[in-house]
């Protein structure tokens, strides 16, 4: 199977095993990272105070970096929604593309627009933290043509040094 026979809007079931594993993993790590990092606002004493007991709010803890960029690109989101859609795709469960009522515009399903944020990340590297994860060798030759050919010992040392 070539990148002319797979878009976004099929299951990742149809990708090359080592290419959907690849997606999987990536699916896992987006789930992780949106489970254990959420926004939450907490009330603090007011630095000026202008009576007794002023509190203002303040950020405590955020989203993820790429699901607050998604979230302000992507009318009615939901959180619930996102993680079961990660799950399904890090179980190789994903659902093929489906317009339908609720569903994320313009992408038609979550899947879908998850499948297309890992497609992105995987071909185009991403930062968390302030770090640069380079794209994914392999992913990257399959959606994209080659680019120049790595040896197997370069792919995996590329690979190795991605953190997570």
């Amino acid at each position: 199977m070539s990148e002319l026979d797979w878009n976004v809007e099929k299951q990742i079931m149809y990708l090359p095993e080592e290419i959907a594993g690849v997606f999987s993993r990536e699916a896992e790590r987006l789930y992780s990272d949106l489970r254990e990092n959420r926004l939450k606002v907490v009330l603090v004493p007011a630095r000026v105070e202008r009576y007794e007991g002023h509190m203002i709010r303040a950020v405590e803890s955020k989203n993820p970096e790429w699901y607050r960029e998604l979230y302000r690109a992507t009318p009615h989101l939901k959180r619930r929604r996102t993680l079961n859609s990660l799950e399904r795709i890090a179980r190789t469960q994903d659902l093929p593309y489906c317009d339908r009522r609720g569903a994320v515009s313009p992408h038609g399903s979550y899947d879908t627009r998850y499948r297309e944020l890992i497609r992105e990340r995987l071909t185009g590297g991403y930062d968390i933290n302030g770090l640069f994860i380079p794209e994914h060798p392999r992913v990257t030759r399959f959606f994209l043509g080659s680019k120049g050919e790595e040896s197997e010992e370069e792919e995996k040392y590329h690979f190795d040094k991605q953190i997570f």
